[in-house]
């Protein structure tokens, strides 16, 4: 069988969140399964020019003009060229554009195209929405060179080549993963006249399919879902989930108003969960255990000198600070945030590092001084009394990163939601214990600390209360079973040490519960 595998990401040529590292990790591992894969990107103009010399082989393989209409241009066509690398022994195309994935948005020239994503400053998603319907039309000429039996697309972003597609006749099958169901592209009709994309809207066959289920909306999700001959979210917990109506009252996503849809996909049996993979460093020898436990040790003692107590439990928080990762700690009980009550236990010390949303970011500094009422002056922070059992650092920081994972006690992963997530997975390689939300691939990966096989620690409710005080308890439960029982906290860093979640079964599962059946 034959794969067009496209993303708006693959590392290590350009990668923003998780879809770059997938790109770059399954279709290596689907190739070893015997499937004839192609991985297809944008070329983005930051792309480092060492990677392009390392990866690269042959430039310009093809080159032609794609249609795109543009408002008062409606006969405006685009230059595109195509680029051949490899990558791991998969054969990677470069589609690359100077409007769209090198300059510059034309209505800001602040806004830098020459990236995966950007944030727009008047209509959200606009310029991405526009780039990647770009995209998937110099998308189509591609898929009729190359010949396919299957196109696999992730998220919204291509949501727009299956529709184009269908329009055009182009009978591979088609392919849908989605990492996460709560970016959509759902834009108002309005925003886009005058735009190639409005082809979509107006098709007989196709615009049904685009329309917003929830309002005067196009939604790029949506047409994916409709289109795709099968669809697999990253994580079987997070396929279930989809499903279900969002419950904001416990916390809970679900399906971000696409529920009805993707219960219909799950009844036509097209929907399918399959956990992503990870790369390890480490096999799973007690050599390398006692090796990783050495090499914690010292890590932890770095972090541990920010701390009056160095041998109080270690939590570590990694992530972006976002509604998603960081909600949940801000939020409110008995009239103070989360996180406040978590440094007001004793023995517990919390390390933080992450950058994101202002209203975030202060958040974390703020809480440093139990100071909630809004922003402090940079000197009104310096005279305020500091908390010496937290540290924190609003940076985005890959070596800092790497620190925390290895050296806390506890890994914090107190997500909203989470498709599959990948920090768990490092921080059981690094033998720390995660602490997570049960929701979408947490549940899959971590095991509770109280079952045989305990790897980690999980809190969860049926309610805003409930969830806030089932966090705090496992933190409590965390930190008495670090304290007084350190020979079966062991057995969990040992435990999470030893599982491993390949690529390579993700990739067996692929073809048995995706490909093979479209075929």
């Amino acid at each position: 069988m034959k794969v067009l595998y496209i993303a708006a990401e693959c590392k290590p040529f350009a990668k923003m969140g998780g879809v770059g590292d997938v790109a770059g990790e399954l279709p290596p591992a689907l190739k070893k399964q015997g499937v004839d894969i192609e991985v297809v990107i944008p070329s983005y103009g930051s792309i480092k020019p060492e990677i392009v010399k390392k990866h690269v082989k042959k430039k310009n393989l093809y080159r032609y003009d794609v249609p795109f209409a543009v408002p008062g241009k409606p006969d405006n066509v685009e230059a595109v060229a195509v680029h051949r690398g490899r990558l791991e022994g998969v054969p990677v195309f470069f589609i690359e554009n100077e409007t769209y994935f090198e300059g510059t948005s034309p209505d800001n020239p602040n806004l830098r195209y020459d990236r995966p994503y950007v944030t727009s400053d008047d209509v959200p998603f606009k310029d991405d929405i526009i780039r990647f319907s770009f995209f998937s039309e110099a998308c189509l000429e591609l898929i009729r060179k190359r010949k396919p039996d299957i196109v696999h697309i992730n998220d919204w972003v291509l949501g727009y080549l299956f529709g184009r597609m269908k329009m055009e006749g182009l009978t591979p099958k088609r392919v849908l993963t989605i990492h996460n169901i709560g970016y959509q592209a759902n834009i108002w009709k309005a925003s886009i006249q005058g735009w190639h994309i409005q082809k979509l809207q107006f098709d007989p066959g196709v615009g049904p399919l685009f329309n917003d289920p929830n309002g005067n909306d196009v939604n790029a999700m949506r047409l994916g879902l409709e289109l795709a001959d099968r669809v697999n979210a990253v994580s079987p917990t997070y396929s279930r989930e989809m499903i279900q109506p969002e419950n904001a009252g416990a916390f809970f996503e679900g399906g971000k108003g696409l529920d009805a849809i993707t219960r219909r996909v799950a009844s036509e049996d097209r929907l399918v969960g399959i956990l992503n993979g990870f790369v390890y460093k480490h096999e799973p020898t007690g050599e390398a255990f006692e090796e990783i436990l050495v090499k914690k040790a010292e890590a932890r003692k770095q972090l541990a000198q920010a701390f009056a107590d160095p041998d109080a439990l270690l939590l570590g928080f990694v992530g972006r600070a976002v509604e998603q990762k960081f909600k949940l700690l801000t939020e409110p009980l008995e009239g103070r945030p989360i996180l406040d009550h978590i440094l007001d236990l004793e023995g517990v010390n919390v390390a933080i590092l992450g950058t994101g949303v202002p209203e975030y970011e202060s958040f974390i500094g703020n809480v440093a001084t139990r100071h909630f009422d809004g922003p402090l002056t940079y000197l009104q922070f310096l005279q305020m009394p500091r908390r010496k059992n937290y540290s924190f650092t609003i940076a985005f920081d890959r070596e800092m990163a790497k620190l925390i994972s290895l050296g806390s006690d506890v890994f914090l992963m107190p997500s909203l939601f989470e498709p599959c997530g990948i920090t768990q997975m490092e921080s059981m390689a690094n033998a720390t214990p995660p602490l997570v939300r049960w929701t979408g691939g947490l549940v899959d990966t971590v095991i509770p600390h109280y079952e045989d096989g305990g790897t980690g620690f999980g809190f969860d409710g049926t309610s805003r209360e409930e969830v806030l005080w089932s966090l705090l308890g496992i933190v409590k439960t965390a930190r008495d079973l670090y304290a007084h029982n350190k020979e079966a906290f062991r057995a969990l860093q040992q435990n999470g040490f030893n599982t491993r979640f390949t690529w390579d079964a993700s990739a067996k599962e692929y073809v048995e519960t995706l490909y093979q059946p479209v075929l």
